[in-house]
Formats: C-alpha cells, sequence, structure tokens
C-alpha cells in the first residue's frame, strides 16, 4: 500500500500566487509510528496540466527525508508559477504522498 503513516499538512491552506513571483510554501509532516522512518515524497498537480507551469526551485521532495518516532518537521517548498501560464488557470492544487524507501 502506498504512502507512509505520516500526518502532513500545509500550514497555510491557500496562497495568492502571482505567476513568475518567487513563492513559499510549507507543510508540516508528523512520523506517527513509533519507529524511524524514510520517505520520498512525490508531487501531484491539479488540475494535472498545471505541473508543467509549476516550477520547483527548492523542495523536501528532492531528497529523501527520515523522521525519528513522534517527530515533527516544518518543510518548504520554493515555487514559482510560470508567466506564460493560461489565463484560466486560476487554481493550481498542490499535494504530496510519501512513499517508504
Amino acid at each position: 500500500m502506498p504512502g507512509l503513516p505520516w500526518e502532513m499538512r500545509p500550514l497555510k491552506v491557500s496562497l495568492d500566487v502571482h505567476p513568475g513571483e518567487l513563492t513559499q510554501a510549507m507543510f508540516e509532516i508528523v512520523n506517527t509510528t513509533d519507529r524511524p522512518l524514510t520517505g520520498q515524497a512525490i508531487p501531484s498537480y491539479g488540475p494535472s496540466h498545471a505541473a508543467q507551469y509549476f516550477r520547483k526551485l527548492d523542495c523536501f521532495c528532492f531528497a529523501k527525508q527520515t523522521l525519528q518516532p513522534g517527530e515533527v518537521r516544518r518543510m518548504p517548498v520554493v515555487f514559482v508559477v510560470d508567466p506564460k501560464a493560461p489565463d484560466d488557470l486560476f487554481t493550481i492544487t498542490l499535494s504530496y504522498t510519501f512513499f517508504d524507501v
């Protein structure tokens, strides 16, 4: 079964983003188990065509993450939305799934 028994939430549910502007989103991850776990985050975008306009410059998803039992960690995603994104792309939903590695 994909995914780890970690809880993850954005610190802000919604951000106002202007294309071409550097933006940072913060996520909080909690290892809810009694053992250390290592995972790799894989992003998903909604709508799916938004991925081609979403440029991550720094992301916790670029590397494996090891969390100790009960550890809480805040992790950033620094990104830019391409100014060439279509005018009708008003909302991009970014989500992550952590997979055991």
